[in-house]
């Protein structure tokens, strides 16, 4: 039961990590503990800064350009403009970052305004799922985003970052790349809102 736990945590990490060409410099945006862990176990990284508290004061004193990720793990800035903004002005003119999102078929309005929200300033704005343990031994399939300047997460994979990386017990380029599968519905309904 404890690796289901890793799925969110590894997916939430690795796709923007294995997106971006040099991931040197990370942002993440709140609980850190084990994403932090995630992180670690690429060596290419040099600087790591976590934001838990005060988090909109936070991130206006950042430098303009500098992050290579950021992991949002914080469910609480899903569509704020202010927080998107302020991130979107951290992060490098290649700039990736992953997001916590919901669940795209079941909380269709509310992922809407969260690909509305990042679409507004990102090139690439893509969802993409994962699984989660759930009630009664029941797998969840769960949402996440992945937001792009430059980078595409199919196209521009670091395949041999995803698949040598030590210490992962569930993503490696395959799961990364059928992740981004969006069902026929859900193309019809984000039509506009991701994109591609």
């Amino acid at each position: 039961m404890e690796k289901l736990y890793d799925i969110k945590n590894e997916m939430l990490v690795h796709i923007p990590m294995c997106t971006h060409a040099n991931p040197k410099n990370i942002l993440m945006v709140g609980t850190s503990g084990r994403i932090k862990e995630e992180v670690e176990k690429h060596s290419n990284v040099e600087n790591i800064h976590i934001i838990e508290k005060d988090v909109t004061n936070q991130m206006a004193q950042l430098s303009e350009g500098f992050f290579d990720v950021a992991i949002v793990s914080d469910e609480n800035f899903k569509t704020d403009r202010v927080f998107w903004g302020l991130l979107n002005r951290a992060l490098h003119l290649k700039g990736v970052v992953s997001a916590v999102a919901s669940t795209m078929l079941v909380q269709e309005e509310a992922f809407a305004q969260e690909l509305k929200t990042m679409g507004e300033l990102f090139k690439i704005v893509m969802p993409y799922r994962y699984e989660e343990a759930g009630e009664n031994g029941h797998m969840l399939s769960k949402n996440l985003l992945l937001a792009s300047k430059a980078y595409h997460p199919t196209a521009d994979i670091n395949l041999q970052r995803a698949d040598l990386t030590d210490g992962l017990h569930y993503y490696n380029s395959d799961i990364a790349i059928g992740a981004f599968q969006v069902p026929s519905m859900s193309k019809k309904r984000f039509a506009g809102l991701i994109k591609f």
